[in-house]
């Protein structure tokens, strides 16, 4: 189910445009998941978190996305594979991601990784 705020909706869900960070998130983390276990990485959890700026006049487009990838496990991680995975997840292997920054005037999307410990 999907809606929108005031004026046009209820808000009583999520909106088109949070349903297409959840899936450039979906689609980035699940990426970045698997290219980390190929890497041999320690992952237990990976979180992806999105962030973005819209336009002010309609169609409120996006114009900048930024990507947090939130990555735990156990032992120590090599950050430079970590960087490698999520710049693939992010700029090569999603259609998602490609589609929007292939639209029209492109959306530039931003990412970066935290570790926890």
């Amino acid at each position: 189910m999907a809606d929108e705020g005031p004026p046009l909706g209820k808000g009583q869900a999520m909106s088109p445009t949070d349903l297409l960070l959840s899936a450039l998130c979906a689609c980035t983390g699940v990426t970045a998941v698997s290219l980390l276990q190929k890497m041999k990485q320690p992952l237990q959890s990976l979180t992806v978190r999105a962030e973005g700026d819209r336009q002010t006049d309609w169609p409120k487009a996006f114009t900048e996305i930024r990507l947090l990838y939130e990555i735990s496990g156990m032992g120590p991680f090599d950050d430079a594979l970590v960087r490698k995975a999520t710049k693939l997840a992010t700029k090569r292997y999603c259609a998602v991601g490609g589609t929007i920054e292939l639209g029209k005037d492109g959306c530039r999307i931003l990412y970066e990784h935290r570790i926890l410990t």
